[in-house]
């Protein structure tokens, strides 16, 4: 903030954010179309804006200062929910690209779009450290990232990813529900 607020506290620093609202809402609202995550995107801007100042860090120019700030919020909000969500397409490719040893095979689109929803809920119960690993692998992350990523040995992600498609595998040949299987 300019250095004649500095002494004003979170007040003056309260009335930027109250005069840029409407252009930080704006922005975000524009990149994220959701009305509900688009707010929770603004009240990260407020919490980033906050902690910084708090910092007791310099800004020369504010305003365009938060507009980065809620920019960058967009981009991690984008990338989250990238690492989140498992996209369809990704699994499908997963499936048939040989990663269960070339034993799947998916004859036609609805079939795939069953199977697929079936396997999501089957990586769902699983243990997060498998499903970790595996939905990572979908992504099309290399053993060395997901190691680097969650912090473990590469013979860990191997044995991980190993026991995911398994447990798919083990869904797929016996056809159990995954709400009657035990959480693996």
């Amino acid at each position: 903030m300019p250095e004649k607020n500095k002494g004003s506290g979170d007040e003056a620093l309260m009335a930027h954010i109250d005069e840029h609202e409407p252009l930080l809402r704006s922005i975000i609202q524009s990149d994220i179309h959701n009305p509900v995550d688009a707010n929770d995107v603004f009240q990260e801007t407020v919490l980033a804006i906050l902690e910084h100042f708090r910092a007791g860090k310099p800004v020369e120019h504010p305003k365009a200062w938060m507009v980065r700030i809620a920019k960058n919020r967009c981009v991690d909000f984008h990338r989250q929910q990238q690492r989140e969500n498992i996209r369809e397409s990704d699994l499908v490719t997963f499936i048939g690209s040989g990663a269960f040893g070339g034993g799947v095979s998916i004859a036609h689109e609805q079939h795939q779009a069953v199977v697929v929803k079936e396997i999501h809920n089957v990586i769902a119960n699983m243990k997060p450290i498998y499903s970790n690993v595996g939905k990572l692998c979908i992504e099309g992350y290399a053993i060395r990232n997901i190691s680097e990523l969650l912090e473990i040995p590469e013979g860990t992600v191997k044995s991980r990813l190993r026991r995911f498609r398994q447990l798919i595998r083990e869904y797929l040949e016996t056809d159990e529900p995954p709400s009657k299987k035990k959480k693996s």
